[in-house]
This record gives C-alpha cells, structure tokens and sequence, in this order.
C-alpha cells in the first residue's frame, strides 16, 4: 500500500469512530426542539382557549349593551322631549275717538312674546304658558296631569275652568265680553278632571282661588281682592257636561251645559258672600265653516264694604286683567254669537284666510255704568269683532274691526252710549 492509501484509510477509521458521538448529539438536539415544538403548540392551544373565551364574553356584552340600549330608548320614547312653543308679536292700533291716533294715524307698539313647553313621560303630562307684555308679565297656564286611562285625566295647577265653550269662548283676536268679564277661558288655581266616553264629555273642577294672588297682572278676569271693593273668588267648584253629534266626523254638533259657584271673599269686610254662574252653548264645525253660541246668567252677592267707603256702587263688580281693573254688572246675563270661515289658499307664501266675526252682549239686571265707579244707568254693553287672519307657514297676521258701546271701560273709549271703532292689526311669528 502506498502511503496516500494508508491516509486515506486512517481518515475514514477516524470518521467512523467520530461518528456515534456526531448521531448521539444530533438526536438530543432532535428532542430537545420537539419539546420545544410541543411546548410551543401547547402555548398556542391556551392562546386559542384565552382567545375563544374573549370572543364569547365579548359577544354577551354586546348582547347586554344592546338590549340596555334598546331598554333606554324605550324609556327615552315614553319620556317623550319636551316640546317647546312660543310667539312674537307686534300691534298696530288706530282709534277713532282719539285726535293723536287721528294726528299720527295710529301707532305701532310691542304686542307680547310667549314662552311654552309641554310633554310627558307615560300616564304623566304637564304644559306651561308664560307671556310678556309691555309693563307687565303672568303665567299664563301651568299644570301636570295624569291620565288614569284613555277616558280618565286629572290636572293639578293653574288650569282652564270647564265653564261655556272651550277652550276659547270666541273665534277671532280679540274675545268677547263673556271671556273680558271672566267667564270663558279663564285660569284658575285648583283641580280638574276630564272625563270622555263616546260623545259626551265631562268635567269637574275644584279651585282654591281664582288666581296666583289679589292682583291684577293675570290672563282671565276675575275679582280682584286688591281694590278698593276687594272681593276675591275662592274655593270655587265648577261642572261642564256636552255631547257632540257627528262626534269623529267633518261635521259636528257640540250642545253643552256648564255651572260654577262658590265663596266670595271680601278682604276689606272680611266677610264671605257667594256666586253662582250657569252657561248653556252650542259647539258647531262643519266643513269649513265653525259656529258658537252661548247664554250665561250669573250673580255675584258681594259682602262689599260701604260705598261711599270703596266708592264703587254695590251694582258692580271690581274686576281686573292684563294689568287694570275694570267694572262689569254683579248680576245679569250674557249673550254671545260667533262664526267663522276658514279657507285655504295658493297665494305664494300665503296658504289660509280664517274669516271671523264675534258678537256680545250684557243684559245688566239693575242700574249699572262701566264707568263714574258703577253708579248710574247707561245703554247695555256690547262689543263686535269682524277680522280676518292671514297664515304664512310660522307667519301670521289679524287684522280687526273693533265696535263696542259702553264696553266695560275696557277699550279706553268714549262710554256715552255710542258706538267706537278700533281697527287694529297683529303681526307675529310661531316657534
């Protein structure tokens, strides 16, 4: 053999002794990363498990948060947002017994801005009604109510008297004398309940006093115990019943009968009297056209101190709104008719005509003057509305014809037994 051979030889006899060593370390490195593996696996395993439960408990948190918000919209939609509501106004007045109204013709003055809001949550409701006027302010309404069924509504505050025809009395701006002696549309303080089943509609009302105070500065008329004759209305109760034919439909028929009654307090006497009012009315709208009728019979038996004393004669009674106190009989009847065409119309901006006319009239029993502190005997009052009102989405515009004779001194004209005008315009916008 040759030396290169033996090399070679002894090369591979090195090798061969190398190698079990070489197999033994490459089979632990072999085991050593499949354990490494398994752990790895296992690892990945947990994170799965980790992540699946991750998942789920995810998914019951969404199914939580969603049926906890659908459980609160609910909520929130029986709430109901309030609903706020309001107006601006302005009004334009000329008076034909005035030489500065005729100088000037007419004037222009600030009318009122009205702040309300209304809502409910479930069987709950409530609404209030603040107004401003030049000099002078009121709450106009505010109550909250509860309805015990569909049929069934009581309302606790300074609410409607259920008295004549509702809710207003009148059809036009300005009202009629039933509404300026106190009768219709009047706030009181007290309790009522509203009763509806098929046609008939019932009411009664429990009021511990006519008004939020003995002052003047309120929406209705009543008696005003801050006067020199100071009589107030307290604990007063008050019944209206009405059925309406062709209840539901386009044309209907409202026949209704009304009562109220209670103590006449005199602050100055400080003795209690009485009176009493009755009220039957008619209700009528058919199509486009809407009828009113109502007599009113009323008495007011006053503990009136002396009247050379108040200065006002026992014939009258002291009454106050919007600020001043005025004079109506202590006992008579009161007529009123109304009627009024609403028509709609493609003018532009302008989409109705509401043509309107409110008449009144007060049957004095005895000696009675709006004016000269009652005393006296003058023609009996009257008063005529004839207007019409024009409609532009929020925008609005009346525009009235006032007459009246001997109205009550309410209109600041001429009581002498003749007839006075006012034409008068308003012109505000709903929000």
């Amino acid at each position: 053999m040759t030396l290169k051979t033996y090399s070679t030889l002894g090369l591979a006899v090195g090798l061969m002794a190398c190698a079990p060593a070489v197999f033994a370390q490459t089979h632990q490195d072999s085991e050593a990363i499949q354990r490494r593996l398994d752990a790895l696996q296992q690892q990945v395993q947990e994170l799965q498990r980790e992540l699946a439960a991750q998942k789920a408990s995810q998914q019951r948190e969404n199914t939580q948060t969603r049926q906890l918000a659908e459980k609160n919209s609910s909520l929130l939609d029986n709430v109901g947002k309030p609903q706020f509501s309001g107006a601006i106004e302005l009004g334009y007045t000329f008076n034909d017994w005035s030489e500065s109204s005729k100088d000037t013709v007419g004037d222009m003055d600030f009318g009122k801005f009205i702040l309300g809001m209304e809502g409910g949550e479930g069987p709950l409701s409530y609404s209030f009604q603040y107004r401003f006027y030049d000099g002078y302010r009121f709450l106009q309404h505010a109550w909250a109510g509860y309805a015990f069924s569909d049929a069934d509504t009581v309302k606790l505050g300074l609410v409607q008297t259920p008295f004549g025809n509702m809710d207003y009395g009148y059809l036009g701006w300005y009202g009629n004398l039933p509404y300026l002696a106190g009768f219709n549309d009047n706030q009181n303080a007290g309790i009522k309940w509203d009763h509806s089943q098929g046609a008939w509609d019932t009411t009664l009302a429990f009021f511990k006093s006519d008004q939020l105070g003995d002052g003047n500065e309120h929406y209705g008329a009543n008696a005003i115990g801050d006067s020199p004759q100071g009589n107030s209305e307290e604990n007063q109760l008050a019944a209206r019943a009405a059925y309406t034919f062709g209840k539901g439909s386009d044309y209907t028929t409202e026949l209704n009968l009304s009562a109220k009654g209670g103590q006449l307090y005199n602050h100055n006497t400080q003795k209690s009297g009485d009176n009493w009012a009755v009220a039957l009315g008619m209700n009528g709208n058919y199509g486009n056209w809407t009828t009113l009728l109502q007599a009113t019979s009323y008495q007011y038996n006053a503990k009136n101190p002396d009247e050379a004393v108040s200065g006002v004669s026992d014939n009258a009674l002291q009454v106050g709104a919007f600020g001043f106190n005025y004079l109506i009989p202590a006992e008579g009847q009161m007529y009123s008719a109304s009627l009024a065409y609403s028509m709609d119309v493609d003018w532009g901006v302008v989409e109705n005509l509401y043509f309107y006319n409110d008449f009144s009239y007060i049957a004095a029993s005895g000696d009675y003057s709006p004016v000269n502190g009652g005393f006296g005997d003058m023609d009996d009052p009257m008063l005529n509305d004839l207007g019409v009102k024009v409609t532009a989405g929020r925008y609005y515009a009346w525009f009235d014809i006032v007459t009246n004779k001997n109205g009550l001194n309410y209109f600041g004209s001429p009581v002498d037994d003749g007839w006075h005008t006012s034409v008068q315009s308003h012109f505000g916008l709903t929000y």
